[in-house]
């Protein structure tokens, strides 16, 4: 009997570890290389992060219930109209809302940086997010290395682009 149960219990490892649940996803942190990931744009366009290899990228999840993420927006408008026409890209991810809910809300505020939409959460599972916890900002370096990760929202533009300076 006891040899039928070491048995049992052996099988059950290994299916477990075969299936993955005995490995810890690996979450990227800073000086990580960051994830590839492809979502739709608000065209239906698909968009990957691999798209923009050897440019710097800021990647920024929000929702149009999301506090922070309203507050925090206009700090990015300001980054993505000083920075973009020197390469930097900026791929802002709604991760809740849909396409028209999102893009009037760009509009009525005058936001023109292109939105991607993740209500599948990729992103969350990509780069070991809090689910539902908008805003996160991560900062990848031209060689697609994380080089910063704020979860919540910033307040000002000065903090932005201290981090700016490290993607080059």
């Amino acid at each position: 009997m006891r040899s039928y149960i070491a048995v049992i219990f052996i099988a059950l490892v290994t299916v477990s570890l075969l299936a993955g649940c005995g490995t810890p996803q690996a979450c990227p942190k800073v000086g990580d290389k960051a994830p590839d990931f492809t979502l739709p744009d608000s065209d239906g366009k698909s968009v990957s992060l691999s798209d923009f290899a050897g440019k710097p990228v800021i990647i920024n999840t929000w929702s149009v219930s999301c506090i922070e993420c309203k507050k925090e927006m206009p700090y990015f408008q300001e980054i993505y109209k000083q920075y973009s026409p020197t390469g930097l890209i900026f791929l802002s991810i709604n991760t809740l809302d849909g396409i028209d809910t999102a893009r009037d809300f760009m509009s009525k505020n005058g936001y023109t940086f292109t939105v991607l939409f993740d209500q599948k959460h990729v992103i969350y599972k990509n780069f070991c997010c809090p689910k539902n916890a908008d805003p996160n900002t991560f900062f990848i370096s031209s060689n697609g290395i994380i080089k910063g990760i704020k979860i919540g929202g910033f307040t000002g533009t000065e903090e932005i682009e201290n981090i700016i300076k490290t993607l080059q």
